[in-house]
């Protein structure tokens, strides 16, 4: 009975293990990922403004006043803006959701393949 309640015993500490060693990947790829995002939407700011002062310059010349075509180039701006706002659930929450629940639900059935081996 004692070795019964020994086996039971390193076998939660072996899931409490796993659950923390899951805890770390996860976060760890999270972090990165989010790096990576953080950094490639800077470099995307950058090339917006460069472009943007390309575009306000060549309508500029187009229709002959410089005030009109920062009017025109933000107007554009926020219709792209406002087509972004309308579609936010479609390409950001649900893609977040399904980057979540990938990372965390999707290497369960191999950990407890390890978990087996592991216990015995």
């Amino acid at each position: 009975m004692d070795e019964l309640f020994q086996d039971i015993r390193r076998y939660i500490d072996l899931r409490f293990k796993r659950a923390k060693l899951q805890a770390v990947e996860n976060l760890s790829v999270f972090c990165s990922r989010a790096i990576v995002i953080a950094a490639f939407l800077l470099m995307l700011l950058l090339a917006v403004l460069t472009l943007t002062g390309a575009l306000v310059a060549a309508v500029s010349n187009w229709i002959g006043s410089l005030p009109w075509a920062f009017v025109i180039v933000g107007g554009a701006y926020l219709i792209a803006a406002l087509i972004f706002y309308l579609l936010r659930k479609h390409l950001f929450v649900d893609s977040m959701v399904r980057m979540f629940s990938r990372m965390f639900f999707d290497n369960e059935p191999q950990l407890e393949e390890d978990d087996d081996e592991d216990f015995r």
